[in-house]
């Protein structure tokens, strides 16, 4: 939590990146393009507990919310012009494909928005789903 308690301060370690940091930075840019109700700002680099160096990361605190259903998850997508594949395992709209969007890392504010918090985007058609698979916690190795 950032000291005026209106946003949340994240360390990236660039887990998702190739080694010239361009597929994080095209990330970053279509993550604020979809989910523009709580955009990334990057503001500088640190180190974190193990000494590798990451991105600092600011977003919108979020009040009032909770976490979003599976099913409203899916129906987001579906109003933003996005497709499941492999039974929900990511979404994609043919130009790019998001990936972790669970209901920890989507939230539905009060006001009725939904706020994508945590996901992680890589354009279609560049083996996306095959570095997610290789690199995600989420998927058994």
């Amino acid at each position: 939590m950032s000291p005026n308690s209106k946003e949340i301060v994240k360390l990236n370690d660039f887990r998702y990146s190739d080694d010239n940091l361009t597929s994080f930075f095209e990330r970053i840019k279509a993550h604020n393009k979809y989910f523009d109700a709580c955009p990334y700002k990057m503001t500088g680099f640190a180190e974190n507990q193990e000494g590798h160096v990451c991105a600092i990361l600011v977003q919108p605190y979020i009040d009032d919310a909770r976490l979003a259903t599976s099913q409203e998850i899916h129906d987001e997508f579906i109003r933003l012009g996005f497709r499941p594949e492999d039974d929900g395992a990511y979404y994609t709209n043919g130009q790019h494909d998001i990936f972790d969007a669970v209901d920890g890392n989507v939230l539905v504010g009060g006001d009725g928005h939904f706020y994508f918090i945590d996901t992680i985007i890589y354009p279609s058609d560049t083996g996306g789903y095959e570095t997610y698979r290789s690199l995600s916690p989420r998927c058994s190795k």
